[in-house]
Parts: structure tokens; C-alpha cells; sequence
């Protein structure tokens, strides 16, 4: 039975009933996965070879998912792309419309133009994911 780690933007891979964490895009021949604290070690896979610990090497032709998710939501009405939730709070990069004038008042300048908060899951709605199927792109490269 799969783990009920929470959802969140990112990669991720299911090997052998159990999602872990994938450092590795569609382009790669294997996936590295990644062992988090609490996570079952897998079973029958070649530490990475760089020596990183907790990083396991596994065929996609082993896996029986492969895929990324990004999220999304509004906050006061305005949109923001999701770095992940934790402890009943969400952090957010701002993708509205109000501008600078929303943006100081609400939020942290992180670049030029760029802003983030992080703000309570009570006052965060429309929180969609979206998936895409990195197996499903990783098999048509490579038909057997």
C-alpha cells in the first residue's frame, strides 16, 4: 500500500508500493530517488553512484509511476504558484494581477519583480494540482 505522504509541488516516483521523492527529469536514463526521513530504504536499487546519502538509482521501466505536479492557488483573490505547505501554512510566488501596489503591501520582494508569502491554509482557496506523466513522456523515448 502506498504512504500517505502529503501532496505537494515537485517530482515524484512510486517504487514498489511507496512514493518517494525523484531529483531526476524525463531526459535521464534512471531516476534518482530520494529516501526522506521516515521513508522505507528500497528494496534491490544501487546507492547513487556519487556517493550521496539516502539517493537510490532505479529504472523507469521499474516504477509504476513517474510524475511532477505543480500547485497553484489564490490568496485575497490573487494568484500564486505554491513552494508547499507545512505546519497549516502555504508559501506562495505571485502570479496576480494588482502589482506592485498588492505586492508591497502584502508580501516579500524576492527579486526585481518577484514576490512571495507565506500565508495560513485557512485563508488559501482554489488549491489545484496539476500532474504530468514524466513515465508516460519517458516511455515514448524510449519504446521497447
Amino acid at each position: 500500500m502506498a504512504n500517505s505522504r502529503p501532496y505537494g509541488p515537485g517530482r515524484f516516483v512510486e517504487y514498489r508500493g511507496y512514493t518517494y521523492r525523484a531529483l531526476t527529469n524525463d531526459q535521464a536514463p534512471m531516476i534518482t530517488l530520494r529516501v526522506d526521513e521516515g521513508d522505507p530504504v528500497p528494496e534491490g536499487l544501487k546507492l547513487d553512484p556519487l556517493g550521496r546519502p539516502g539517493r537510490y538509482l532505479v529504472s523507469p521501466a521499474d516504477v509504476t509511476a513517474w510524475y511532477g505536479c505543480d500547485w497553484t492557488f489564490r490568496w485575497k483573490g490573487e494568484l500564486f504558484s505554491s513552494g508547499g505547505a507545512r505546519d497549516g501554512r502555504i508559501n506562495g510566488y505571485y502570479l496576480g494581477t494588482k502589482g506592485a501596489a498588492f505586492a508591497d503591501a502584502h508580501l516579500t520582494r524576492t527579486g526585481a519583480i518577484e514576490y512571495e508569502g507565506t500565508f495560513p491554509l485557512e485563508e488559501v482557496t482554489d488549491l489545484t494540482e496539476e500532474r504530468y506523466d514524466l513515465l508516460a513522456t519517458w516511455k515514448e523515448r524510449h519504446p521497447e
